[in-house]
């Protein structure tokens, strides 16, 4: 059983979440994750916000956070979000909005949805098939859980819930709530662009048909543009009922 929270929430937990203009990969490369997750770095040490969770998508990311309130929450994630965005739009030679939102948030309510949070964000990489383990994604706090190096602050972490490896496994092992602060389920990404990263993700350069790839093609497919199988077929180039069958296995 894992250990949970040991002191009061008293309203000062944050889970926030930021999502790309329409959707777009905002985050779409290491570099950019990683230029991501500096800017919070540098941020937190100056608006005395403290991070305990993260997970940085290729179109949206998590953070759970701690501070006074939500005011405090508002200048950090607006000294965040405009670096980042100057960056973005510098690579990118373009000018104009990258999130869709100024960002979400939603108040921590008690000792089990700060847990249940925690375990949420680290599995979102799980959800979208992008990884089939938590810490095979390099983006998430899990790894640094597990590891005790990183951007969460430790310290403060352990002050309200056993930071042990032992038992962050324990608790996504045992938690699977995930109904909150949710992007919108009908709202879907473009399929070409997300293809278009996919192939670039897996550096697809050959059109021989490798069926265990197309599976892990479609799943993510069929999760980020809300298509049909059937379409995945077409798309892939793949015969359907074969792909069916890799889709399958993959689930195994």
């Amino acid at each position: 059983m894992p250990r949970n929270a040991r002191k009061s929430i008293e309203g000062k937990y944050f889970h926030v979440m930021v999502q790309g203009i329409a959707k777009d990969a905002v985050f779409p490369d290491d570099n950019s994750k990683g230029y991501y997750l500096e800017s919070i770095n540098k941020a937190k040490e100056k608006n005395k916000v403290y991070l305990y969770a993260f997970c940085v998508m290729s179109n949206h990311a998590h953070l759970l956070l701690y501070a006074e309130n939500i005011s405090i929450i508002a200048v950090f994630m607006n000294n965040v979000n405009a670096n980042y965005a100057r960056y973005y739009n510098n690579v990118n030679d373009r000018v104009g909005y990258v999130f869709r939102d100024r960002f979400k948030s939603e108040v921590i309510q008690n000792e089990k949805h700060l847990i249940n949070c925690l375990a949420y964000i680290h599995n979102n990489p799980v959800k979208a098939y992008i990884v089939k383990r938590a810490e095979d994604y390099g983006y998430s706090s899990y790894t640094n859980y597990l590891t005790k190096m990183g951007i969460v602050d430790f310290e403060e972490a352990s002050k309200h819930y056993d930071i042990s490896p032992s038992n962050i496994k324990a608790i996504m092992k045992e938690t699977s709530n995930s109904d909150w602060l949710e992007h919108d389920d009908n709202v879907y990404e473009d399929e070409e662009k997300v293809l278009e990263e996919l192939i670039n993700r897996y550096n697809i350069t050959s059109n021989k048909t490798d069926y265990d790839l197309a599976a892990k093609l479609a799943k993510e497919l069929q999760t980020r543009c809300g298509i049909s199988l059937r379409r995945c077929a077409e798309i892939l180039g793949v015969g359907r009922e074969r792909l069916r069958l890799a889709f399958w296995e993959i689930d195994k």
